[in-house]
């Protein structure tokens, strides 16, 4: 635990001294990819998370998905349990700062899903440094990993395929291999400002 924590704590100051002009040019580079792969996927819908800070920018992709009708679905968390609850999005009016200041949607504008009827089709998610296996280096807090887990169950339920799980990121988030544990959820693929990465990883 105390090797990941410095693993963050490295990753973070890597990605937070990335020139604020850079981050701004390779993140709609990857949102460009990511448009390109949920148009060649012919994809409905995705969830993918509203950036904080440094991460990569999500704005133009949530926004190509609102102009180009597709159902855009953003979670919110859960401290009580370190869960995650569904919301799909229209506007960014319908979201607001959540418990660690992220804005995220507010329950009593935006719709609440029911995963287990209405799962997205892709997934995007944040990480603070991948590696080419899949490898994903949260925050620490495991909501995707428990997400993961029960998206995972739905699926099983429903007799459905368990939808890509995908990382958003720079290229200078690459490590040589992330620490990982056996709750730790691997990506599918990565997408950077250099475009598609598959991984290899279920």
């Amino acid at each position: 635990m105390e090797r990941k924590k410095q693993r963050r704590n490295a990753a973070a100051a890597r990605r937070d001294s990335l020139p604020e002009q850079q981050r701004k040019t390779w993140s709609e580079a990857a949102c460009e990819a990511a448009v390109s792969w949920l148009e060649h996927h012919r994809t409905a819908s995705f969830m993918v998370y509203v950036s904080f800070r440094t991460e990569l920018d999500t704005s133009l992709l949530i926004e190509w998905g609102w102009q180009s009708g597709l159902n855009v679905i953003v979670p919110r968390c859960i401290p009580q349990d370190r869960s995650m609850e569904l919301f799909a999005i229209r506007d960014w009016r319908e979201l607001k700062p959540g418990a660690y200041g992220i804005l995220e949607p507010d329950p009593t504008k935006a719709i609440r899903l029911d995963i287990d009827k209405e799962m997205p089709e892709a997934v995007f998610v944040p990480g603070l440094a991948f590696d080419r296996s899949g490898g994903r280096l949260g925050y620490g807090g495991g909501y995707y990993d428990r997400f993961r887990d029960r998206l995972a169950a739905s699926a099983a339920n429903a007799g459905g395929a368990f939808p890509p799980w995908i990382g958003l990121g720079y290229e200078a988030q690459w490590v040589e291999a992330v620490p990982m544990e056996i709750h730790d959820a691997r990506v599918s693929a990565v997408i950077t400002e250099q475009g598609i990465y598959n991984t290899g990883a279920v």
